[in-house]
């Protein structure tokens, strides 16, 4: 019998499942070794990291709007932040459902001898209708329809919801054709794209999870190599530790989803607080 490399019950998330499939070493430094990255060394990384706390204080505003708490976006000196707030305001609510919205929901799943984990910017439902997990981006552009289907992020966060969703409305039974996620960019905003979910994609999402997921169990400690694709190192700060400090910044690409952003976007949590739905 080949022995897991990492414990059983181990928690994956869209973040650490997305990181593996772009670069290995990246997942064993961040998720398994939990090494702190390296100060960055040139000017570059610091606009980055401008951007990422910008992305931080809107979804904390975006929190506290949707639980009824005063923002006071008007007295921000940032004016890109004072303009997504704008237009997250006139947001259409009419896209979403009503009965219940519930902001920044963490869950934790059992799934193939894992956990899986997804902490949705708001899930909203109503009873006999929609069941749908909406959320927010702050990327440069806004990634074709196809890139954001094939996410990691989408499937992660459909799965769960599919397994999930009766228990949010009390038992009550959630066909997979009423569950959907809409991505909302704070750069587009009305360019809403709104992802279908169904049985086909439910049965494709459990296939492509359970292997990727076992599969990273039995890997041994060699698997977990660099990348190929250095292009992908440009702006990771583990680069120093790889080796690859000096390899030019490409320009962003279109086609990028923008996950790694999304990674570093996500707050610490404490996980022993999240609830864990038993399947």
């Amino acid at each position: 019998m080949i022995k897991p490399r990492l414990p059983i019950g181990y928690l994956f998330s869209q973040h650490s499942l997305n990181t593996f499939h772009r670069c290995r070493r990246r997942f064993w430094l961040r998720y398994v070794a939990r090494v702190p990255w390296p100060v960055p060394q040139d000017d570059e990384p610091l606009a980055y990291e401008e951007h990422l706390e910008r992305g931080r204080v809107f979804h904390q505003w975006i929190q506290r709007d949707l639980l009824g708490l005063p923002v006071a976006a008007e007295q921000s000196p940032d004016e890109e932040l004072r303009l997504w707030w704008q237009r997250y305001k006139a947001f259409d609510w009419s896209l979403v459902p009503s009965d219940v919205r519930e902001a920044e929901f963490p869950v934790i799943i059992a799934h193939s001898g894992q956990r899986l984990y997804a902490r949705y910017d708001l899930v909203a439902l109503d009873h006999g209708g929609q069941v749908m997990v909406v959320d927010w981006k702050t990327l440069g552009h806004v990634p074709s329809r196809e890139v954001l289907e094939d996410r990691m992020q989408t499937r992660v966060y459909l799965f769960t919801l599919a397994r999930v969703a009766s228990e949010l409305l009390g038992g009550e039974e959630v066909p997979l054709e009423r569950i959907s996620m809409l991505y909302w960019f704070a750069n587009r905003p009305d360019e809403p794209v709104i992802v279908p979910y169904d049985q086909e994609a439910y049965r494709h999402d459990a296939f492509r999870l359970t292997a990727l997921m076992n599969g990273i169990s039995l890997l041994p400690r060699s698997g977990f190599a660099k990348t190929r694709q250095m292009e992908r190192c440009a702006y990771c700060n583990y680069r120093t530790l790889c080796q690859r400090e000096a390899l030019p910044k490409p320009l962003p690409d279109a086609e990028d989803d923008g996950s790694w952003l999304d990674e570093e976007l996500a707050e610490s949590l404490d996980l022993d607080d999240i609830p864990e739905v038993p399947y």
